[in-house]
C-alpha cells in the first residue's frame, strides 16, 4: 500500500489505481506554509500588533498632553506614568514592572521602538498566534524590567525594548529549534535578521545611555518560551494547551524571581518611600523591627536615626547611630547623622564638633557634614571656623539653603563688628 511520502501513514488509491503523494494533514499544513509565506496583509490582519502599538502611542500622547516633554519627558513624569523605579518598585508598586513597557523617553525613543514592535509583532502574529503575540510581549516585558532593577535597583527604566527584545528572542528559538510552517529559506532570513538585530542593538547599548539589562532579561525570557510556542502537536488542541503551559510557567518563574528581589531590597525600598512622604511613624516602625531581626544592619540604623532626628528624638537617634558606628566607625555617613544628633541633644558642643571633624576627614565632598559643622561651630562661638565650613558645603552644594543663610549672617556679623 503506497505511504505519505512525509510522515508514512497509508494512503488510500482511487478507482484509477492513483494515490496522492501526500495524507491530508500533510498536504494542509503544506498548502498554509505556502500561503504564509506569500501572504504579508495590513494592520487589520494583526490586530494584537496594532493594539500593542496603539497602547504606546496612546501613553505617549496622553504624557505630551499632560504636559510631559515629547523631546526629553523629566524623570519625575516617567515616575508619574509608570516607569520602573526599583525604589517604587520593589517597595510594593510591582506594577510598574509591566506598566514600564509602555512609556516612553522622547519621541525619537518611541518611533524606534515602534517601528521594531511593527516588524517583530507581524512575524510573531503570523507564526506564533494573536493571543500568543500579546503573552509574549507582557511576560518578556516584565522578565526585562526584573533584570534592568535586580542589575541596578535605584535606575528608572522605560519602554517596550525589553518586550521587543523578548518576541525577537521567542522567534529565533522558534525559527531555530522549532517546527514553524515557513519555509527553509524564511527560516534563514528570520535568524540571520534577528542575529543582526541582537548584536547591534546589543552592541549599541553599551556605548550610549541604554538599558541593556531589560534587553537581555526580555531576550532570554523570549528565548525560554519561543521554542514550546512553536512546536506544534498532534492536535491544536494539545498545541493551545502547551502554549498556555509555556506561558504560565515562564509566569511562575518571573513570579519567583520577583519575589526574590523583593526579599532582598523590598523592605528598604519601603522605607525609602515612607520617608519621602514623610510617614516617619510608620517608617520607624519598620525600621525598628529590621534592626530588632538584624542587629548588625547599619544602613536601618542610619535611617532609623534619620527618623528619629525629623521628629525631634535626638536622644534616640544618639542612641541608635552610636550602635551603627561601633559597626562601621569609618563611615562619613553614620559619622554625619551622629554629629547632627549630639547637635540637637544635649550633649556637649565639643562631642559634636568632633564628630564631624572626623566625618568631613572621612568624606571631603560631604556636603551635609559641613553645613552641620559650621552649625556646630556658630554653637561653640567659632564665627571664622563656621564661615570657611558653610563657604566649603556651599561650593558642593550651591542648592545648600540653610547653608547660604547662616553664611550671609555670619558675614553681616562679621562687618557689623569690623566696622566698630
Amino acid at each position: 500500500m503506497p505511504t505519505c511520502a512525509k510522515c508514512g501513514t497509508p494512503l488510500q488509491v482511487n478507482d484509477e489505481g492513483i494515490a496522492p503523494v501526500l495524507c491530508d494533514r500533510c498536504a494542509g499544513v503544506a498548502t498554509a506554509r505556502a500561503r504564509k509565506g506569500i501572504y504579508t496583509g495590513t494592520m487589520r490582519d494583526y490586530p494584537a500588533t496594532a493594539a500593542l502599538v496603539a497602547i504606546n502611542v496612546g501613553v505617549f500622547v496622553a504624557m505630551a498632553i499632560n504636559g510631559a516633554s515629547i523631546l526629553q519627558p523629566s524623570g519625575d513624569a516617567l515616575v508619574r506614568w509608570g516607569g520602573n523605579w526599583g525604589v517604587l518598585t520593589l517597595g510594593g508598586e510591582y506594577w510598574r514592572l509591566l506598566t514600564a513597557t509602555f512609556v516612553h523617553g522622547g519621541i525619537i525613543h518611541i518611533v524606534l521602538n515602534m517601528w521594531c514592535l511593527l516588524s517583530f509583532g507581524q512575524l510573531s502574529e503570523r507564526l506564533f498566534g494573536r493571543w500568543q503575540t500579546v503573552a509574549i510581549y507582557l511576560l518578556t516585558g516584565v522578565g526585562g524590567s526584573l533584570l534592568s532593577i535586580a542589575f541596578r535597583p535605584e535606575r528608572l527604566s522605560v519602554g517596550a525594548s525589553g518586550a521587543i527584545f523578548g518576541i525577537a528572542g521567542a522567534l529565533l528559538s522558534g525559527v531555530k529549534l522549532g517546527n514553524l510552517s515557513i519555509t527553509s529559506g524564511e527560516k534563514r532570513s528570520i535568524f540571520s535578521s534577528i542575529v543582526f538585530f541582537a548584536i547591534f542593538s546589543f552592541s549599541m547599548g553599551m556605548r550610549a545611555n541604554i538599558d541593556n539589562m531589560a534587553h537581555l532579561g526580555g531576550f532570554v525570557t523570549g528565548l525560554i518560551v519561543g521554542l514550546p510556542l512553536a512546536v506544534p502537536s498532534s492536535s491544536k488542541g494539545k498545541h493551545t494547551l502547551v502554549q498556555v503551559g509555556t506561558l504560565l510557567a515562564t509566569a511562575g518563574l518571573l513570579v519567583v524571581a520577583g519575589v526574590q528581589l523583593v526579599q532582598t531590597h523590598g523592605q528598604m525600598f519601603k522605607v525609602e518611600n515612607l520617608l519621602r512622604k514623610q510617614e516617619y511613624a510608620a517608617a520607624i516602625q519598620l525600621l525598628e523591627q529590621m534592626t530588632t531581626r538584624d542587629p548588625d544592619n547599619e544602613e536601618a540604623m542610619l535611617r532609623l536615626g534619620k527618623a528619629y532626628e525629623q521628629i525631634r528624638q535626638p536622644d534616640k537617634a544618639v542612641a541608635i547611630l552610636e550602635q551603627a558606628a561601633k559597626l562601621n566607625p569609618n563611615s562619613a555617613k553614620i559619622g554625619t547623622e551622629l554629629g547632627l544628633a549630639y547637635l540637637m541633644s544635649n550633649q556637649p558642643v565639643e562631642k559634636a564638633t568632633a564628630t564631624l571633624e572626623d566625618a568631613v576627614k572621612m568624606d571631603s565632598g560631604n556636603a551635609d557634614a559641613l553645613e552641620y559643622l559650621g552649625l556646630a561651630y556658630i554653637k561653640a562661638n567659632q564665627r571664622d571656623k563656621a564661615i570657611a565650613a558653610f563657604e566649603k558645603a556651599i561650593q558642593l552644594d550651591p542648592d545648600a539653603d540653610r547653608a547660604q543663610a547662616e553664611l550671609q549672617k555670619l558675614r553681616a556679623e562679621a562687618a557689623r563688628d569690623a566696622a566698630k
